[in-house]
């Protein structure tokens, strides 16, 4: 996808700040040379200054942390989704939810109301494109929601994320009907001092944990041939972003400053001997057009 011009964030207001970011290759350089540089400190902590590099130390003590990282922060994204539910669940905002094993097909089941035929379901995931594995949507499903969580990275702005997330999606929907209502995604970082949120004016660097994820909304239907251009959800169509909007305090007056719609176009390649198809989609935010993009030519399927 690429940026539209202009004032609009594209997508996602939230930015680092650079004092932060610029302090990412410092401590790379210091890590990385700590043999060189710094060999009083390994010999003081037992490290042998041949092995640092030759022997793998320094690599497997990154794997070691990377691979320590990763897997609490797939439980801490699930307590933070579970945690929300619960509170929603407490304030009568929603009738109740289940969390479900990783051997099932997606992570929550919420039933906004008493009336447990109308399901809703949600699958967690991280930050980034290559982490969306959509499953099968049963015929039972009223809303699906994917919650998309950061946690913490400052390598890339969130924007970055958010569009690679949104391209993985739109590509599942249109190449392999897999349907997906609507994208909750947030960063732990969103509303902190290293990334202040200016959706909130006064609290940009205190609102934390209160943010509210901003909620992506797709189309209706799965786009075909016969229906090129679905309709885009709205706050109306849908039970489960309206009610987080309300759980995280945000004003009815408010709503459109948290919610980006993506539209999608199905349109068949001119001139193309394979006869392929090509998405065309465009994010739209408080009513500009911020990001456009086409997707890469597939065959139909069927």
């Amino acid at each position: 996808m690429s940026n539209l011009p202009g004032d609009v964030p594209n997508p996602l207001p939230c930015r680092h700040q650079m004092r932060v970011v610029q302090q990412i290759q410092p401590t790379v350089d210091l890590l990385r040379n700590m043999d060189s540089q710094h060999p009083d400190v390994l010999r003081q902590h037992l490290i042998d200054l041949q092995d640092y590099h030759s022997g793998l130390v320094f690599r497997s003590a990154v794997e070691s942390i990377r691979g320590s990282y990763i897997a609490s922060s797939t439980s801490g994204r699930e307590r933070f989704v579970a945690d929300v539910l619960s509170e929603m669940k407490s304030h009568g905002l929603i009738f109740d939810f289940d969390q479900l094993s990783s051997s099932q097909r997606w992570d929550f089941e919420v039933f906004p109301e008493s009336d447990l035929s109308y399901l809703a379901v949600i699958e967690v995931k991280g930050g980034e494109g290559n982490s969306i594995n959509i499953s099968v949507r049963s015929r039972l499903v009223k809303e699906f929601g994917i919650w998309s969580h950061l946690d913490g990275s400052i390598q890339h702005h969130p924007s970055h994320g958010a569009r690679s997330v949104v391209n993985r999606i739109t590509n599942e929907l249109s190449t392999r009907g897999k349907h997906v209502d609507m994208l909750f995604f947030r960063d732990i970082l969103c509303g902190s001092r290293a990334r202040p949120c200016p959706k909130y004016p006064g609290q940009e660097t205190t609102i934390g944990a209160k943010t509210c994820p901003d909620i992506f909304l797709f189309p209706q239907r799965v786009p075909t041939l016969e229906d090129p251009e679905p309709p885009v959800h709205t706050i109306e169509t849908l039970r489960l972003p309206k009610l987080l909007l309300n759980h995280f305090g945000v004003p009815k007056e408010e709503y459109e400053k948290h919610i980006w719609y993506v539209h999608m176009r199905l349109v068949r390649r001119e001139n193309d001997p394979q006869n392929r198809l090509q998405r065309l989609t465009t994010i739209r935010y408080e009513g500009s057009d911020v990001v456009q993009g086409r997707g890469k030519p597939f065959l139909p399927t069927g």
